[in-house]
């Protein structure tokens, strides 16, 4: 596959992790940050963010009205029950 360079600024602290890493891996950084970016932002499907905000959106839609306050009591009140 061919490949073509690119520059990603990082700031020192944060190269110095991806130095160390790569050591401990003994892999060159270049090839560590490709595996990160890819692991990382390929898991994703195609990175459609808007796609994927819309289908969270809408399974939402679908679930039932939750009252957190209800559900805290009828917590506390099943707790209650069983230790009594």
């Amino acid at each position: 596959m061919a490949t073509s360079p690119r520059t990603i600024e990082l700031q020192p602290d944060a190269y110095d992790l991806v130095a160390r890493e790569a050591e401990r891996r003994g892999v060159a950084p270049d090839a560590l940050v490709d595996e990160l970016v890819r692991t990382d932002l390929g898991q994703h499907g195609n990175g459609d963010l808007e796609a994927a905000l819309d289908g969270l959106a809408e399974f939402r839609a679908g679930l039932p009205p939750i009252d957190a306050v209800a559900l805290v009591r009828e917590g506390r009140d099943e707790l209650e029950a069983r230790g009594a």
